[in-house]
């Protein structure tokens, strides 16, 4: 599913008046969620899951063209832990 896609089904689930309004509402929402990451804390939505930013450390990384082993760079990426809730509404339990 694409954005739009997802902004239209969003608009026709809840009524909402127009496409502008619901993407403002889901950036806000996205917006809102990186910041608190940023800060270097975890969001925990109950029974739907955890959002977490996490560290890499750098690893070595070796090919069959590379005469010398390389070194990936350190990053930061965020982790997402499904909840009970959300696997039950993937797997069709009610």
């Amino acid at each position: 599913m694409t954005e739009m896609e997802f902004i239209r089904f969003y608009k026709k689930r809840n009524k909402a008046a127009n496409h502008k309004e619901v993407k403002e509402k889901i950036d806000l929402f996205w917006n809102t969620l990186l910041k608190v990451l940023n800060e270097g804390r975890k969001v925990t939505l109950k029974n739907w899951g955890t959002f977490e930013q996490r560290e890499v450390k750098p690893r070595k990384v070796m090919t069959p063209r590379m005469t010398k082993a390389g070194y990936t760079k350190a990053k930061k990426t965020i982790k997402f832990k499904a909840g009970a809730g959300l696997e039950d509404i993937i797997n069709g339990a009610s």
